[in-house]
């Protein structure tokens, strides 16, 4: 047990990010269960989804805009009047963790560290950067100032902690030269069970639907196995906008297919449309790492994933998913969808325990324990 009596260690996200609520939720209950005293700093988007911690969180105004960043940087640092110094006046840091890249994050480690020389700084890095920016066409400039500021904070960092071996390797050939610690260790989840083995009725696509996501492919499935009379019942749960696809499908798919589609979707639902699920569907075409992934895993739900690096680290193929080509036609999703139909009894079991020995949010001290080190300095 470890508390620095009058010293907090803060979990901040100034960025609101709907998919990371869980994570920063899961090392925070972590971190207390073990007798650190916690604090969130976090925009005020998360509100909605902070049911456990108000008591011990500050809300910050988004800013997302390039002007609101701006005066974000005023109100957050300048003079005793600002934000920060509130905060940290109230509750002393003992360290910052950085959950989501944010512009203003350069300036919150640079104030913490001039403010509080000592209090380690730590990272969690999704995406170290951009291989080809030019395949993104205007947004290659957003990326390329999204990179000038990071790179511009890791003389504030002590620690970065990245979620996937492609990571890590990106974050070694971009930043060979980083002086602090580097780890890798997977997105954590607080577990709630597996979901009940009877009942299942769905092939499921959860989460955020885009193209690089494989929703293209999804639909696509959908309609082609409706028509050839597979009598499977399809589910999306997501808060993207997919009207256009839904009005595409012809009557019998969409009879076939449950949706749940609002601008704000629960981690809760995500979890139950999993533990529905006889499959969920992965078929990215491009990923850093999934947390999709470890919340079907958890329910003890296949995962049918395409032959990528962020999808392939995680699943056994004919085990706990089935992954099919990097551009999967129909008809090889189709057979890896009638593979896992049949062999589900037997897969269920090695999903479960896959969650169990790299995702669960138990194995805590295991891949963290190291914090507590760095924070006694």
């Amino acid at each position: 047990m470890v508390k620095d009596m009058g010293r907090a260690f803060f979990i901040s996200s100034l960025r609101y990010a709907p998919g990371n609520w869980q994570h920063m939720e899961s090392f925070a209950r972590s971190m207390l269960e073990r007798g650190f005293d916690v604090r969130l700093l976090i925009s005020e988007s998360y509100r909605w989804m902070n049911r456990a911690y108000n008591d011990f969180t500050y809300y910050v105004p988004d800013s997302n805009g390039p002007l609101s960043i701006l005066t974000g940087v005023g109100r957050l640092i300048c003079g005793k009047g600002s934000f920060l110094h509130g905060c940290f006046q109230a509750s002393p840091p003992s360290g910052l963790l950085l959950v989501m890249w944010h512009p203003l994050n350069f300036w919150l480690a640079r104030w913490v560290k001039s403010n509080y020389p000592g209090v380690p700084v730590m990272v969690w890095l999704h995406e170290p950067y951009k291989e080809d920016k030019r395949v993104y066409g205007v947004k290659a400039l957003a990326f390329s100032l999204v990179e000038f500021f990071q790179t511009l904070s890791f003389r504030y960092i002590d620690a970065v902690i990245l979620h996937s071996r492609r990571g890590l390797r990106l974050f070694e050939n971009r930043y060979p030269g980083f002086p602090g610690l580097r780890k890798r260790i997977p997105l954590h989840f607080m577990d709630d069970g597996p979901g009940a083995t009877a009942g299942r009725r769905y092939i499921s696509f959860l989460g955020r639907a885009d193209r690089a996501k494989g929703i293209d492919l999804f639909f696509e499935l959908v309609e082609i196995a409706t028509q050839e009379g597979e009598g499977w019942e399809f589910q999306i749960i997501t808060a993207s906008e997919i009207q256009g696809y839904l009005h595409r499908l012809s009557p019998r798919a969409r009879e076939s297919l449950r949706v749940i589609n609002r601008p704000r979707i629960s981690d809760a639902e995500l979890r139950e449309g999993a533990a529905n699920s006889l499959a969920v569907l992965a078929l990215y075409k491009e990923t850093m790492q999934s947390g999709v992934i470890p919340l079907a895993l958890m329910k003890g739900t296949p995962v049918i994933g395409t032959d990528i690096e962020g999808l392939t680290e995680w699943l056994q193929d004919r085990k706990t998913g089935v992954i099919v080509s990097a551009n999967p036609s129909v008809a090889e999703i189709k057979s890896a969808v009638s593979y896992v139909l049949t062999h589900f009894a037997e897969m269920t079991g090695p999903c479960r325990e896959s969650y169990l020995k790299t995702f669960d949010d138990g194995n805590w001290e295991k891949e963290y324990g190291w914090i507590r080190e760095l924070l006694l300095g």
